[in-house]
């Protein structure tokens, strides 16, 4: 067999024969190509039966397209087994315990059964699908990571609080004869650990293991494969510890660098060339990677020659109102230059920022795709408060209104005050006619609607969150829950911004029905339209890849986001932005605010990773470059991005937006 299209290290990786192999493989380097010639090679060369090979990956999607691109490649071969670890580890079970699929616990099941516990026990914890999907994904990781439940310490609510719902969802499960999917896996890993007759027949089956995407991979995952993979040791992990960004599943890097002790004789191999993405793109993300420590180190290098294709452009912006003006403008210029919306992508780091591009590309007519449902702000329970407030103002006496507000905050009034459906303020005083404390908080907040009922929308959300007191009330709730109050304030902040281009309170609320409706439809059809701009987080940008890519929000506490910066996982975050980088093939554009819902932001350090070139000097607090085109560069503003140099005897200065070279800054516009 002639592997004559491959570099060095694809053939060596192909042609590796038995014993444990660890592929190091960057972004672009033909991983999966790799993947399945290894497979074909290992029947036709080496006699390895097929039915003896098992493939694991990550997603169902994955495995579906690896299978299908090896039946292409070798369609008289289908006994090779490929699928993931959960359904690798199903059908295990379901051999052992006859398991069926109506035996999993369904996603409104898993949801029902926290907030009920939340309920049942009476805990100050509002009970919406977001922070019921937090409290399970911290489930999950308890149960992944065999972690002691007794000295677990949660991120999500008080942490005897999240024992006793965990220990109601584990009785639910049991009592109800279900599992969830991390206890597949740990089932999987308790049934090899004990039965070794099992565990031999599954090592006699799967005598070849090959996994994808190995950087994603959790303990109990790990560990079970460590099961069925010794005594033979034929096993050939394949990925990229810079691409590892699943930490809150229980992925690490550490489990990387284990391999090999782990595995003894372990060969390591790295697919260095990048086949996809341009020599800047290439160059800039390098300079971002090397910063973590927790790696192992690599050369990569680009197909591509310098110059062959565009930029990587950094763009300093006012505020996101700019930033999403500018990301428009760009994509129909792309768009009119004959580049299809397909070929490009916006990412970002979190699936909250884009509301407001998103309605911008809705208002210019720019089709577009999602790869995460983005959460609509406006059903956010603090959105409601703030629309109930706004419907006291505008005259709703409604009982079922205005118990949702009435003591947020807390102006101690009771549910039995509030005995009829139509709610008349007179009788409410009437009823605490011998509490004077009482009554005048009545007065104030009588009053604190009628000022409302006068006000634009921005001016009255900001009455709300500060004279009426709702943002002292969230800081309260904050406090109560142990977390950090910042991420409420974002959402008060969003809501608040959406209601600034707006005079009228009913312009503003036609405008969030609008919205609401088009982003309902929108998440129902996803990624169903062919030629449309993909929007996506960067989580879910792993693996694809985009002729043009933007990254919005680049800016300290965005990305890195402020509770990775707070909890020290800065190379995770570093990773991420590494991998949104590397999405791009051709064109990179960068956007860096000022400001975000007013306040003022700086510039991403990995942004200023990013300008850090060999040609440059840095001295002190200052990169110094030999030339400018006929001029010499000074001095840097890393904070600013403002580049200053000195021509014809004159400092001049450069800003707004300039691209990265290996050489120089150049291409700067004024």
């Amino acid at each position: 067999m002639i592997l004559v299209e491959f570099n060095e290290s694809q053939k060596i990786a192909i042609e590796h024969g038995g014993g444990p192999m660890l592929l190091l493989a960057g972004p672009g380097s033909g991983k999966t190509t790799v993947l399945i010639h290894r497979i074909k090679y290992m029947i036709q060369h080496h006699g390895i039966r097929p039915e003896h090979i098992l493939v694991i990956t990550f997603t169902k999607a994955a495995a579906n397209e690896m299978k299908i691109r090896f039946r292409n490649l070798c369609p008289e071969v289908g006994s090779v087994t490929f699928g993931t670890f959960h359904s690798v580890f199903f059908w295990i079970l379901r051999n052992a315990y006859n398991y069926t699929g109506t035996d999993i616990i369904t996603d409104a099941e898993k949801y029902g059964a926290v907030r009920d516990s939340i309920e049942r026990h009476g805990f100050r914890y509002d009970s919406q699908e977001d922070f019921a999907r937090n409290v399970l994904g911290e489930i999950g990781c308890v149960k992944s990571e065999m972690c002691d439940l007794k000295s677990y310490e949660s991120t999500t609510m008080k942490t005897d609080d999240f024992r006793v719902v965990y220990d109601d969802y584990e009785n639910f499960l049991r009592y109800r004869g279900k599992i969830d999917f991390d206890d597949m896996l740990v089932f999987t890993y308790e049934l090899l650990s004990q039965r070794q007759d099992i565990l031999d027949m599954w090592r006699n089956r799967f005598q070849y293991i090959l996994i994808d995407e190995f950087q994603d991979i959790n303990t109990i995952q790990y560990d079970t494969v460590k099961l069925l993979a010794k005594e033979r040791n034929n096993i050939f992990a394949v990925g990229d510890d810079d691409q590892s960004i699943y930490g809150f599943r229980g992925a690490a890097p550490a489990i990387m660098k284990r391999f090999p002790k782990d595995f003894p004789g372990t060969k390591i191999e790295y697919l260095n060339m990048n086949y996809r993405c341009s020599y800047d793109v290439v160059e800039c993300s390098k300079r971002i990677i090397k910063n973590n420590t927790d790696r192992y180190d690599k050369n990569l290098q680009s197909a591509f020659a310098p110059g062959e294709s565009d930029r990587v452009h950094i763009v300093k912006v006012k505020d996101g109102t700019e930033q999403n003006r500018k990301i428009v403008d760009k994509i129909r210029e792309l768009n009119s230059a004959g580049i299809p919306y397909s070929d490009i992508a916006v990412i970002f780091r979190t699936n909250t920022e884009p509301r407001a591009l998103s309605s911008k590309l809705m208002e210019n007519g720019i089709p577009f795709s999602m790869k995460d449902s983005i959460p609509n702000i406006f059903t956010h329970f603090l959105a409601e408060n703030i629309f109930d407030y706004i419907k006291l103002a505008r005259g709703c006496r409604e009982r079922r209104v205005l118990l949702r507000v009435i003591n947020k905050p807390n102006r101690y009034i009771s549910r039995d005050a509030l005995d009829s459906s139509q709610v008349d303020f007179e009788m409410l005083r009437q009823y605490y006619k011998d509490k004077y404390r009482i009554v005048n908080n009545i007065n104030v907040l009588e009053n604190d609607l009628e000022r409302i009922s006068r006000l634009a929308p921005y001016a009255a959300v900001n009455y709300i969150r500060k004279a009426v007191g709702l943002e002292a009330y969230v800081r309260e709730y904050a406090e109560y829950r142990g977390v950090s109050a910042d991420d409420y304030m974002d959402v008060l902040d969003e809501i608040q911004e959406s209601a600034r281009d707006f005079l009228s309170m009913d312009g503003w609320l036609e405008y969030i029905d609008r919205y609401t409706a088009e982003l309902a439809e929108k998440n129902r059809t996803g990624s169903m339209i062919p030629d449309s701009v993909t929007l996506t987080t960067m989580h879910s940008a792993k693996g694809l890849e985009y002729a043009y890519v933007f990254i919005m929000d680049a800016a300290e506490g965005m990305t890195p986001h402020r509770k990775s910066v707070d909890n020290d996982n800065i190379e995770e975050e570093r990773r991420l932005f590494y991998v949104a980088v590397t999405r791009a093939k051709y064109g990179l554009y960068i956007y860096v605010p000022q400001k975000i819902f007013g306040k003022n932001m700086n510039v991403s350090r990995f942004v200023q990773e990013m300008l850090v070139d060999r040609d440059l000097i840095r001295v002190g607090n200052k990169i110094v470059h030999k030339r400018y085109g006929q001029g010499v560069i000074t001095y840097v503003d890393e904070k600013k991005l403002c580049v200053y140099f000195e021509k014809n005897g004159e400092t001049k200065t450069l800003s707004l937006e300039y691209t990265i070279s290996n050489e120089l800054i150049e291409n700067v516009q004024r």
